[in-house]
């Protein structure tokens, strides 16, 4: 064969491979409506073509349409616009037969409705998906998706790839979408939908992840009249403050909590979510028990049993801490519940140490309660400071206000290391009981305080006033009367027991009765306590264990000053008077208290 031949023929072929090679454009019959057909047959999709088709046999038979619509009967899926690719069957093709055996499907705007997709006949789709060949990928890119009936779900940045090759496998999935403006993969997903369908139990695997946020799942699902999966699961959060802002998922505290994961075998059906053994580990603390979630109720409901070696839920406390302000006056901020309460819950919790902001209590066993507006808490039991402690504090939004109440008791509580707890001197010891009840309304922690009632009783017993010793006091202003107040502070005065009784009413706190009883001395209270101001303004009477009731004290202190610079010091006039040079110079009767004393006048 000559060089020409040899030359010709390549030639030829070189042609019919670029023939082949390239693209053609179909006209609107032949195979473009036999394509179109095979959609509506093998899929029952609607398939409509506004643009240009394309078909091209190398390196592989492929079709491409322009500016396709794609649709379920009755608009359950519809995609619009884009470009839709399909890879065709070799041997189907030389057969005269149109099958495909990949979609894919770029820059398309996806419409749904979740309700319209429940109502698809799904069996009747893929009845003959064991003896009829289907496309074997479906790949959608740079696509988005927009719901009819759940706005909160849509997604933007759509790429999804679903592979399904035989019923003998699963049907998986992969890829990723932007919601809420951050990015979430669809690391793994897996089932087989003939089995689905024909309610039958199917395998599954489910792993979603996002920057603050990982879910995975895998076990057995059913479908049907009663819908049921089961398996083990793994949630987990970096931030679930963060989760809640980013998402606008409602969760009870939301808010206000940080790291959490939740593992554990589950069960799921149309009513609820549980967990019958799950393991909760919440910052550094792991908590074992049951949880749940309800959905037959208006809202959701998380509830739960869950017990701890420690647990640290100073973050639930964190906006008690911030009912002050920098100055250190009450805040003026407006109390907002909202974000605490978007999801109900009913939680019982126990542990053996327990952290509540600066509290640190024992053999704690506690209740949460959220409802719409309303916070609940309540402590069935704990060790506290060697004691005991019971308490319950409830915040319920009601007309644009919020109601705050508390009331507790408390036994055997060490004093002094509470204080200490507290960041406070420990000027007393001994063992206190008491009970106490507040309550408040208003926008902001300020109103709350303004508007505060309750009443508060506490007994402290064996115990000792560190900083000053009274008897000593006592001794030297016999002696000395003037000269005592220049050296008072120091020492102890031990007492056998000290009680007082507080009733606050529009935010003042009226001391109705406070005793102290030692060994040598003798001391009554009196004043009052400014919660709005919160400063202190009392007087202190001392006197001998054995003076008569009706005798003047030997000793007045004034207690002045705010909360946080409490100044104790004795009161001058009271020193002068028992002074015998100075008596002369006052009335030999005390003034009341409540009129204006005789004023002196310059001569």
């Amino acid at each position: 064969m000559s060089r020409r031949v040899v030359l010709l023929i390549a030639l030829i072929l070189l042609a019919v491979l670029g023939t082949a090679a390239s693209p053609w454009t179909l006209p609107g019959g032949g195979l473009s409506a036999e394509l179109t057909q095979h959609v509506k047959d093998r899929y029952g999709l609607d398939l409509a073509v506004r643009g240009r088709s394309t078909f091209a046999i190398l390196p592989i038979p492929r079709v491409k349409f322009e500016n396709v619509t794609l649709q379920f009967p009755d608009h359950a899926l519809k995609a619009e616009g884009g470009t839709l690719r399909g890879e065709l069957r070799l041997l189907p093709l030389l057969l005269g037969r149109i099958e495909l055996s990949d979609f894919d499907l770029t820059e398309t705007r996806i419409t749904g409705s979740s309700q319209a997709l429940q109502s698809v006949k799904w069996a009747e789709i893929l009845k003959n998906r064991s003896n009829e060949t289907y496309a074997r990928r479906l790949i959608v890119s740079k696509s988005t998706l927009r719901w009819t009936d759940l706005k909160e779900a849509n997604l933007d940045q759509l790429n999804l790839v679903v592979r399904w090759a035989d019923t003998a496998e699963p049907m998986t999935m992969t890829g990723s979408a932007l919601w809420q403006d951050e990015m979430v993969s669809l690391e793994q997903a897996s089932v087989f939908p003939d089995l689905l369908v024909s309610d039958r139990i199917s395998p599954f695997t489910l792993t979603l992840s996002t920057h603050s946020a990982r879910i995975a799942a895998e076990g057995e699902a059913q479908l049907g009249e009663t819908p049921r999966i089961t398996g083990e699961s793994s949630v987990q959060a970096k931030s679930v403050r963060d989760f809640t802002r980013w998402s606008g998922v409602e969760l009870p505290f939301g808010s206000l909590l940080r790291a959490v994961s939740i593992e554990g075998d589950f069960s799921m059906d149309r009513r609820r979510l549980s967990w019958p053994a799950v393991s909760v580990v919440l910052g550094d603390d792991k908590l074992e028990g049951t949880m749940g979630v309800r959905f037959d109720t208006d809202r959701p409901v998380v509830t739960g049993t869950l017990a701890a070696e420690t647990l640290n839920l100073s973050d639930l406390f964190a906006p008690f801490s911030q009912t002050r302000t920098s100055s250190g006056s009450w805040s003026e901020e407006t109390i907002d519940l909202t974000r605490t309460t978007g999801t109900d819950l009913d939680l019982r919790l126990s542990a053996a140490s327990a952290s509540l902001g600066r509290l640190s209590l024992d053999d704690m066993a506690a209740s949460v309660l959220v409802q719409p507006g309303r916070i609940e808490a309540s402590i069935g039991r704990a060790g506290f400071q060697d004691g005991s402690l019971k308490g319950r504090l409830s915040l319920v939004r009601q007309n644009g206000q919020v109601e705050f109440k508390s009331q507790g008791t408390f036994a055997g509580v060490k004093i002094a290391p509470f204080l200490a707890a507290m960041g406070e001197p420990r000027w007393i010891t001994g063992r206190a009981d008491g009970q106490f009840s507040f309550e408040g309304l208003g926008k902001n922690p300020a109103d709350v305080i303004r508007q505060a009632q309750g009443r508060s009783s506490v007994e402290i017993t064996d115990g000792e006033i560190v900083g000053i010793a009274l008897d000593d006091a006592l001794r030297r202003v016999e002696k000395r009367p003037l000269l005592a107040s220049l050296n008072w502070k120091g020492g102890r005065t031990p007492f056998d027991k000290a009680q007082a009784q507080v009733v606050v009413k529009n935010g003042v706190g009226e001391i109705a009765e406070a005793h102290l009883r030692g060994p040598s001395v003798q001391a009554d209270l009196q004043g009052q306590v400014l919660l709005v101001d919160r400063t202190l303004s009392m007087t202190a009477n001392i006197s001998p264990a054995d003076a008569p009731a009706d005798q003047s004290p030997a000793l007045v202190f004034n207690v002045i000053g705010d909360w946080d610079n409490v100044a104790v010091s004795p009161q001058v006039r009271s020193l002068i008077e028992r002074s015998g040079a100075a008596k002369p110079l006052f009335p030999s009767e005390r003034v009341p208290t409540n009129q204006q004393r005789p004023q002196a006048t310059a001569q």
